[in-house]
């Protein structure tokens, strides 16, 4: 008799048939993964990494394929939707030392190469492409509200933008209403293409890499320049933002609700900073599941020292760690020489070993000071215009016009002489008539400036031997290798040439 039970003996079934354990294996393709990086300037591209793979393994393949020398600021982030007691999309970092498909769980792998460190001067970025991938960083937080401008200093940022896109401003070529398409931020007025085509005649002279240049100086101003915002709340219960930047630490509060709606609007178009901690009064920071904790070190009037410790409740335990974590990869990007030694790992482990592992802002400025640093290296800059493009060429003094033939629909330039990343391979060949750049500009003047106030000067003798344009011209030459090699301001650059 048969009751109501039954056993099936899975391994023995399957080794009745060796061809059963045979197809069961996985096949080439099956054993690697493939992770898809959506790039700044609009593009992706596939990678294929073995199924273990660790996340350092894709950030290297994705430095090589940009060819980016100063990667230590830049990172992938992925979308998360698998924390628990999380009901939103989290954006995650992606872990050097950890596993992809552990960090990822499940396909698709698509990752997005975005700015993780913003520079606190962009003079310290030693290539003018890493400058550039800056750039496209900040007009997308800009261009999605992750950082709020103030119209005025919209209008100027986005004159920055034309000039770098459009060249010298022309009446002939660009006639009225030719910005009436820009769009640069969010819920910017109607006159704002006005507003910009009003300042871009400002800027004739500045090639692309000095626009770029002035838009990343007015950009690092910005109170949420850099600042990855976490919400919590404080011990009262008061909705705040907190983030971590170069400096230091940042507590934002957002606007109070109007007439009866009791929603807290976290927007940060809507928050106001209450407070900043600078990295040198932190004397520590912790976090136990949802409450995060700073001790700050004050000095009272009389030259006392006062320790006071903040805690804010964030929502979740993983948001609170993020917050943490965030906190601790900045402080020893930005303060420390090299980073700490992991704690080693013991029999009875409390608290996170998480440290950052990564090349520090020092290390990675000195790293390339001893690199051959590619001055001239010339790349394509990407055009958010589809009926213009423009090839400007690194640490070149002038620009050229591409042909609109050779434009695609997409806004890239179909030239035999680019690469799969739009990187020329051979030397620039510039017109003879070129317009100089506004750094050689100011230059020649800088240095005719000291003869021509000598020679005008009343009772001075004629000068023995008078400087020709030739001389000029050699002294403008080492100045300007000078000031790329250095990244000083012209001014200083040939305040140093004159006084060695």
């Amino acid at each position: 008799m048969r009751f109501g039970s039954g056993t099936y003996n899975v391994r023995d079934s399957e080794g009745l048939n060796p061809d059963t354990l045979i197809r069961q294996q996985p096949s080439s393709l099956q054993r690697t993964i493939s992770c898809r990086v959506f790039f700044l300037d609009g593009t992706e591209n596939q990678f294929s990494l073995p199924r273990q793979a660790r996340g350092g393994e894709l950030l290297e393949r994705v430095y090589e394929y940009l060819e980016i020398v100063e990667r230590d600021y830049f990172g992938l982030q992925f979308l998360s939707l698998l924390d628990p007691g999380e009901e939103t999309q989290q954006k995650k970092w992606l872990d050097a030392d950890k596993s992809i498909r552990k960090q990822m769980i499940c396909p698709p792998y698509n990752l997005y190469f975005r700015v993780k460190f913003y520079v606190s001067d962009p003079a310290k970025l030693v290539e003018e492409y890493t400058r550039y991938h800056l750039f496209l960083q900040l007009r997308k937080d800009i261009g999605d509200g992750r950082l709020p401008v103030a119209e005025n200093t919209a209008a100027l940022l986005a004159s920055y933008v034309v000039q770098s896109e459009f060249g010298d401003f022309s009446a002939e070529e660009h006639v009225e209403n030719y910005l009436d398409g820009l769009v640069f931020a969010p819920n910017q007025p109607g006159d704002f293409g006005e507003r910009v085509a009003a300042l871009h005649p400002q800027h004739v002279g500045m090639v692309p890499a000095d626009s770029e240049f002035a838009f990343i100086e007015h950009a690092k101003r910005l109170d949420l320049y850099g600042v990855e915002l976490f919400e919590c709340r404080d011990v009262v219960e008061a909705t705040l933002a907190v983030g971590a930047n170069a400096f230091g630490m940042i507590v934002f509060a957002p606007e109070p609700p109007t007439g009866r709606s009791r929603v807290v609007d976290l927007s940060p178009s809507k928050l106001r900073k209450i407070s900043e901690f600078p990295w040198s009064c932190i004397m520590k920071i912790s976090f136990k599941r949802k409450h995060f904790s700073i001790e700050i070190r004050t000095v009272i009037d009389d030259d006392t020292e006062k320790n006071s410790v903040l805690t804010f409740h964030c929502f979740s335990s993983p948001a609170c760690k993020a917050l943490w974590k965030n906190c601790v990869e900045h402080h020893t990007f930005f303060r420390l020489i090299a980073p700490p030694v992991k704690p080693p790992k013991g029999l009875f482990n409390i608290g996170s070993r998480f440290r950052y592992s990564g090349r520090t802002e020092f290390q990675t400025m000195e790293d390339v000071k001893r690199r051959v640093v590619r001055a001239d290296r010339p790349f394509n800059r990407s055009s958010s215009k589809t009926s213009f493009a423009r090839h400007t060429f690194a640490g070149g003094s002038g620009t050229r016009s591409t042909d609109s033939s050779r434009i695609s629909s997409d806004g890239a330039v179909d030239s035999p002489e680019l690469s799969a990343r739009g990187v020329y391979s051979a030397a620039p060949d510039f017109a003879p008539d070129a317009r100089p750049s506004r750094a050689t500009s100011w230059a020649r003047r800088l240095l005719l400036a000291p003869s021509e106030r000598d020679s005008s000067a009343p009772g001075a003798d004629a000068p023995e031997t008078a400087r020709t344009l030739a001389d000029v011209e050699a002294d403008c030459e080492v100045v300007l290798a000078l000031h790329k090699s250095t990244s000083l301001p012209i001014e200083r650059s040939v305040l140093a040439y004159c006084t060695s």
